[in-house]
């Protein structure tokens, strides 16, 4: 089987079960309050256990880094290009901001991961270079200009204590310190026939296993579409560039001999991803239009289901 055709079967995999948890919650199984419980899940055990899993199979590759510098260029560039086009089109301050939030950053983490596991089933290499590229590429830049970019534009002024605190959660949290420790332990030779070494790997596979049902869950959960006319142009914008637009930059930037065509693949479908939750997060906080961002962040979610094997299949 080829890898657009994988692409095609892991899409629809997530999308099926992802619809699984929008029938739950109509027959009142589950409610979308549960879609935080699902997310601590992920965030705290699932996803984590998938990080570490991943490295630890495999020596480091440190080259890896370079698709982490395209992803921090790609979302530079796409936030610059939301901030002119909202200028052009004279949005509003908080309009502005939102549009940068939902089109400069994606859910590599929380949806990429899953994604890619299904595309490339088994293979630690590809998971590798997913880490890696999206922790260091999305992880620390999401986490220090998500609240900076919120707190300007929303007007409630710019705050280097709470850019502190934020970016120090992320160093301190679970995904980045299994991040750290796979890395680090990826360079440690261990006996394939330790028994120790054999049944902590079967256990961070059975947990790693369960992350693309958790994400899927989550996101189903958190489903609640509402688009009105007020917001169609905003919506379409953000589609545009964070769909469309910044895959298609990405493709750019690394056709050329430094990189395989696996990472050309896992780039693209990385950066293909819908506008990232915490954008969310950040625009409640500081009151950077949330409703207008969170809108954004279900319909990216729902549209890159399609648009993902679309652009997958033109490009490669």
């Amino acid at each position: 089987m080829d890898t657009t055709s994988s692409l095609a079967e892991g899409v629809l995999t997530i999308f099926l079960v992802i619809l699984l948890a929008i029938g739950l919650k109509k027959v009142k199984v589950l409610n979308k309050e549960h879609s935080m419980l699902f997310s601590k899940i992920v965030v705290k055990i699932t996803l984590p256990a998938l990080i570490f899993s991943s490295l630890i199979g495999q020596s480091f590759n440190s080259a890896y880094l370079k698709m982490a510098l395209v992803m921090v260029l790609v979302e530079t560039g796409i936030g610059i290009l939301a901030w002119a086009v909202a200028r052009s089109l004279r949005l509003s301050s908080v309009e502005t901001g939102a549009l940068i939030l939902v089109s400069a950053f994606g859910m590599s983490t929380m949806l990429g991961y899953p994604l890619i596991s299904q595309t490339f089933s088994g293979d630690l290499q590809a998971m590798q270079e997913a880490v890696v590229t999206s922790e260091f590429g999305v992880g620390f830049l999401l986490f220090i200009f998500g609240p900076l970019i919120a707190m300007y534009f929303g007007g409630s002024g710019v705050d280097n204590k709470v850019i502190l605190r934020s970016a120090g959660r992320f160093i301190i949290s679970p995904v980045f310190l299994s991040l750290i420790l796979g890395i680090a332990f990826s360079f440690v030779t261990i006996p394939q026939t330790n028994e120790a070494y054999l049944i902590g790997s079967r256990v961070l596979d059975v947990i790693a296993q369960a992350n693309t049902l958790m994400v899927a869950m989550a996101v189903g959960l958190m489903i609640v579409p509402k688009v009105t006319g007020r917001h169609l142009l905003f919506v379409s914008l953000a589609v545009l560039l964070k769909l469309l637009i910044k895959p298609a930059l990405t493709f750019l930037m690394v056709e050329n001999t430094q990189f395989t065509e696996m990472m050309k693949e896992i780039i693209i479908i990385e950066t293909a991803m819908p506008s990232a939750i915490l954008g969310a997060v950040f625009a409640k906080q500081y009151n950077c239009n949330p409703e207008l961002v969170s809108t954004t962040v279900v319909v990216t979610l729902i549209v890159c289901l399609f648009t993902v094997p679309v652009l997958y299949f033109f490009l490669f």
